[in-house]
């Protein structure tokens, strides 16, 4: 992540460009440290070792964020969280090939491999994949740890939570800008990032701690002179054993309890900047030359418009370290600016540069190292332009405020950094009012709809800030597009995203249009077929690759920079366009709101699902909220966003638990999925059996939080295919549920179970490796997962009968078959297909 290279270069310049910090327990500064939330729990998982295959052991990950946060509050630190937002669209190529390396890839090398090989502890931490809950386990548990914190503590607030607008990285800057802190982090962005007042950055795994030995922390007052060390022969030794028992693993604290000292690095883009002989300024520029997250990575071999070229096949040679390009582009750029501002240099251009675009211009013409000749004038301004592009993601803007510190947050109370009118949240969660002439009685109309909206926006607002609503939910809303988060599942079969996950997302997709709508499509898509939820996997469209957009950023000044005079170009490809863009707003994009006096389009979300061995955009139709409820009601209700809680329950599901609705969604889905294939006998194995189903609810801690046989968990549980996909359904329907429960703001009334969840006793259920203990699976429990349902379960193969076929095309036992043509809402064997929740709706309220 970050700039190609510059995390090495800076380890390899570490003598020049690093500064060593000393937080201690014996210290009473405080500290503040803005953390890289993402980069937080991959660190946090990379060094506990917790055994990923299984789907997550969420308990025992919530236990060593508690530990490392305690511990970085015991030697002074106050921490603020940062999280990113919905992801932006210059970034999408970066993601999909990010998530296909991570996730898929992975997958495929797991189900590919003899079950011997990837059991190896070698093979499980090479191919390891993040469990999808992790987000929402980290964020209950910090906010359980700020919670505590608040109330024990008369001071200000130890530690927060933050969730960005949109790209994390900036807004971890600008936020510890406004602190006077450091940032914390895996990302060499945060060394290109600058803002007045930031303190620099620190790499998560320059990060150490060590125990202070009680001998040597002790001082006795000696001469005048200073104060000497009272040690005898045996307390050296002892503290000698105790320094060697007491060296955390980064991050991770000792296990025992010492006096701690946390070892830093921490490096500043003017140390940087200076070690490069080029302003702090253009490090920006630099990164966007070198190569970063936003310009993508393309096939070397083509030169095309449709497929843009690798820059760093175009600008570099082969041979080069990564370390070497980055003091290539750094040299090219103080040459240039050493010719211009330089009186009396030999050899001065012809053609003088006066602005940043020509800067850049001139830059990328001196980097190419390859032909060019057969490009076209135009492709040629796409380099620059993406160029251009990428360094425009650096920009942060200055603040006009009082001195850095916490005072200076959440001026506007919804936004801890920006007043409302310039907050990029609040841009793309709001609608603009309706286009053309309106007479009196729609103008009320219309007054009445923006009011409703506010509402409901600030609701959103509010839980998104607060963590109880999933960033990826804003991503329907800021470019139309939903990221399904890629786990270990099989490859051969239908992804789970698609097959229980997307029914589920069609709801939130139509309770988000009903009340704040959802990005039209542009112009030229059109969906060309309504389909209904089970034909949508049939539906796929191509992703875009547009990367002309230019992100309309504000940057910041800096007076004594000699490009201080340039700075403005950066914010448009020409003086013209400059002055039109002051005049005229921009043009309408995928991500815009509009509403206008036509009939608009059919609404679609672009979910990006694994299909076969790659990331693939599908294109989903948006249905209205009156077609999945059946409900002809005027337009004009209330949205159920805004009713009361015990009606948006009911909305849901009748005061059922999330782990409930779990299991009674998959074995629902899964039965009626058989029942359509006509006897096909994969379709049949797919089916959950009793045995699962209680091996499941076994895996939660219900009666004793976080008090298992360590012992037990510690065992090999083998890793069997059925099982991995088994946990993937649960994990893909269980993140789908929660996103649900968001959008209807009733998450508090359906506490999530992720942190009682183990998915190493789950599989140990499942393979008999540990037996299911009968008072774990409540009978009320057992009762509401499977009241209505006896059909649906798997038979064991023991018990298995003929069935007569004739009956069964009747019916008989409740089974649906294919010819049968259900309608919306009609009931079979009490369940109901279709229309709230569908097979879900009919679960017995009083269980």
């Amino acid at each position: 992540m970050g700039v190609h290279g510059l995390a090495t270069y800076l380890r390899e310049n570490h003598s020049a460009i690093a500064n060593t910090l000393v937080f201690s327990t014996v210290y009473d500064e405080v500290t503040p440290l803005v953390i890289d939330g993402w980069s937080f729990i991959y660190d946090i998982i990379n060094l506990s070792d917790l055994p990923w295959v299984y789907g997550g052991e969420y308990g025992q990950f919530a236990e060593v964020v508690t530990r490392v946060v305690h511990a970085w509050l015991s030697v002074g630190l106050r921490l603020y969280f940062v999280f990113d937002g919905p992801y932006p669209d210059l970034k999408f190529p970066t993601i999909i090939s990010r998530m296909t390396r991570s996730g898929i890839q992975p997958s495929l090398l797991f189900f590919r491999t003899s079950a011997a090989s990837r059991s190896a502890p070698r093979f499980l931490h090479e191919s390891a994949i993040l469990p999808p809950l992790m987000l929402a386990a980290c964020v209950e548990t910090l906010s359980k740890i700020a919670e505590t914190a608040r109330r024990a503590q008369d001071s200000p607030t130890l530690v927060e939570v933050h969730f960005a607008d949109e790209e994390g990285d900036p807004y971890a800057v600008e936020l510890a800008a406004r602190l006077g802190a450091y940032v914390v982090g895996k990302d060499s962005d945060f060394v290109v990032l600058n803002a007045e007042g930031y303190a620099g950055y620190i790499p998560l795994d320059e990060m150490v701690w060590t125990a202070i030995s009680a001998a040597t922390s002790r001082f006795d007052q000696g001469d005048d002179d200073g104060f000497q060390t009272v040690v005898n022969s045996k307390a050296k030794k002892k503290a000698a054993a105790s320094q060697r028992a007491g060296v955390g693993r980064g991050i991770l604290p000792p296990d025992e309890p010492f006096d701690l000292q946390l070892t830093a690095t921490s490096y500043t883009p003017i140390d940087l900047a200076a070690h490069l002989q080029i302003p702090p300024s253009l490090l920006p520029l630099l990164g966007a030359l070198v190569g970063n997250d936003f310009t993508g990575s393309r096939d070397p071999s083509s030169v095309s418009t449709a497929n843009p070229i690798n820059l760093q096949w175009l600008f570099f040679e082969r041979q080069l370290t990564l370390s070497q390009r980055i003091v290539r582009v750094a040299k090219t750029l103080s040459s240039i600016l050493h010719t211009v501002f330089t009186p009396g240099t030999k050899n001065r251009p012809k053609q003088q540069v006066s602005s940043v675009m020509e800067l850049i211009e001139r830059a990328v013409s001196i980097l190419m190292v390859r032909s060019v000749e057969h490009m076209t004038s135009r492709e040629r301004e796409r380099v620059v332009e993406r160029v251009v592009d990428a360094t425009l993601q650096y920009a942060i803007p200055k603040y006009e405020g009082d001195v850095p510190g916490h005072e200076g947050l959440w001026s506007s109370g919804v936004c801890a950094l920006h007043n409302a009118d310039v907050c990029p949240l609040l841009r793309y969660l709001s609608t603009p009012p309706s286009a053309g002439a309106l007479d009196s009685e729609e103008l009320v109309e219309e007054k009445a709809l923006l009011e409703t909206q506010e509402r409901v926006r600030a609701l959103y607002v509010a839980a998104y800030r607060s963590g109880r609503l999933d960033p990826h939910i804003l991503d329907t809303m800021r470019t139309g597009t939903f990221w399904y988060r890629q786990f270990l599942e099989n490859p051969d079969l239908e992804t789970v995203s698609r097959t229980f996950a997307r029914p589920i997302q069609l709801w939130c997709y139509a309770l988000l249009d009903s009340t704040l709508g959802l990005p039209e499509p542009p112009e030229d898509q059109e969906v060309t077929s309504q389909t209904e939820p089970e034909d949508l996997n049939e539906r796929a469209g191509e992703e875009d690759d547009d990367e002309d957009e230019l992100i309309d950023v504000v940057e910041e000044s800096d007076e004594e920079d000699p490009l201080a005079p340039l700075r403005g170009a950066l914010q448009q490809l020409d003086g013209s366009q400059a002055s039109a863009s002051e005049s005229t707003p921009p043009p309408p994009s995928v991500s815009s709101h509009t509403r206008s006096t036509r009939p608009s389009r059919q609404k679609v979300v672009l979910e990006y699902v694994r299909r076969g061995t790659r990331l693939a955009a599908e294109e989903v139709p948006v249905p209205s909220l009156s077609e999945l409820t059946s409900n002809d009601s005027d337009a004009d209700a209330s949205p159920i966003q805004l009713a009361p809680v015990e009606d948006r329950l009911d909305f849901m599901l009748p005061e059922q638990r999330l782990v409930c609705l779990t299991v009674r969604w998959i074995v629902s889905r899964l039965s009626v999925r058989a029942q359509a294939s006509n006897g096909n006998k994969d379709r049949e194995k797919e089916r959950w059996s009793k045995h699962e189903v209680r091996a499941f609810l076994a895996s939660f801690s219900w009666f004793a939080p976080q008090s298992r046989d360590a012992s037990a968990d510690e065992q090999l549980v083998p890793i069997v295919d059925r099982n991995v996909q088994l946990v993937a359904q649960v994990l893909a329907t269980m993140e789908a549920l929660a996103r649900f429960s968001q959008v209807l703001f009733v998450d508090g009334e359906l506490p999530n179970p992720t942190l009682r969840f183990s998915g190493r006793l789950f599989h140990a259920y499942l393979t008999n490796t540990k037996p299911i203990p009968t008072q774990d699976v409540p009978d009320r429990l057992w009762h509401a997962c499977t009241e209505n349902l006896e059909h649906a379960f798997l038979e064991p193969s023991g018990k298995r009968r003929k069935k007569d076929k004739k009956k069964e095309a009747e019916g008989m036992n409740g089974a649906v078959t294919p010819k049968q043509n259900l309608s919306k809402g009609q009931k079979t064997n009490g369940i109901a297909i279709g229309g709230k929740f569908g097979l879900l709706a009919s679960l017995d309220a009083s269980a």
